[in-house]
């Protein structure tokens, strides 16, 4: 059973005559009594009765005429609905990312989105790794991903920017950079290996020679900074999950270290996630863009 066929039938029906529905629908008679008959012949019953006064129903036909009429409506809503989220007015779009970012980088793009888009749904998933990140977007769990480069990724990758990193604990700091050796020296608070975190303060004790002295691992950067200001230890989180009332308690590291964001998908972007993709770059986010990172930044 094909859409023209039940088009065809409804518009029979409406106009009282094959002739008048061919007129309408702009097609040729004989072509129209071939779909009809396509359609009865697959129904197994006929549906219209042809008489020198016109057509008229037959009980199968007025069975089959609100059901057809039904499956044109339903049709159209759905065109109308597609056509709503290519235009930016409906739908949901659901954006991945790690719980860092989505706490520190996003809820400004978030509110930006909601002006502009106010009867659209936006579904932020976030994960703790980024490695989890990537899979469940490589599994269709979202439109896009927002979080660190990604590895070995096929689809479009922008870069959002580069988010400092900063050394915690307890304050107040001098101004200057925290140097490897007050580092080496330090106690650590550091992270279970589920957390993406993990994996940067790794990086940073690599790419600063020193190894960290781990006296807690945590799960959650808020839990890392509270402790470290509480003067359990030292640890690493991004500039933008401090809070105001904090930045006592942080300092630069020597040489800095940034983290590059970037948002990503499985192949071209479309629809709402380009809507999204575009809006996120116009929002001051907090973060450095490439020209403006110091001459000996270390970017993980």
């Amino acid at each position: 059973m094909r859409l023209r066929q039940i088009e065809y039938f409804v518009a029979i029906c409406e106009a009282g005559s094959f002739n008048r529905a061919a007129n309408e629908l702009r097609v040729a008679q004989p072509s129209l009594s071939q779909q009809i008959q396509a359609l009865e012949k697959e129904l197994g019953a006929e549906l219209l009765e042809r008489g020198r006064q016109g057509i008229s129903l037959t009980a199968a036909g007025r069975i089959f005429l609100p059901q057809a009429r039904a499956v044109l409506a339903a049709v159209e809503s759905a065109r109308r609905s597609v056509a709503d989220l290519v235009r930016g007015m409906a739908g949901e779009l659901h954006v991945l990312t790690v719980r860092s970012v989505a706490s520190g980088v996003l809820p400004a793009a978030v509110v930006r989105w909601h002006e502009h888009h106010p009867t659209t749904v936006l579904r932020l998933h976030d994960y703790s790794h980024r490695r989890d990140l990537e899979a469940a977007l490589r599994g269709g769990r979202g439109d896009l991903a927002i979080g660190p480069r990604p590895r070995d990724w096929d689809g479009d990758i922008t870069t959002l920017g580069f988010e400092r990193l900063v050394l915690a604990g307890r304050g107040p700091f001098d101004a200057g950079r925290a140097t490897s050796a007050e580092l080496a020296e330090g106690k650590w608070v550091g992270f279970e290996p589920e957390q993406g975190m993990s994996e940067v303060l790794d990086w940073a004790a690599r790419s600063l020679g020193f190894t960290p002295r781990l006296v807690a691992r945590v799960g959650q950067v808020t839990a890392a900074l509270r402790l470290a200001v509480e003067g359990v230890g030292l640890t690493i989180v991004p500039a933008n999950a401090v809070p105001h009332g904090w930045s006592a308690h942080v300092r630069s590291l020597d040489p800095p270290l940034y983290r590059e964001l970037t948002v990503y998908g499985r192949g071209p972007m479309v629809h709402l996630a380009r809507r999204f993709v575009d809006l996120v770059g116009s929002v001051e986010l907090p973060l450095v863009s490439r020209p403006d990172l110091p001459a000996d930044a270390l970017v993980c």
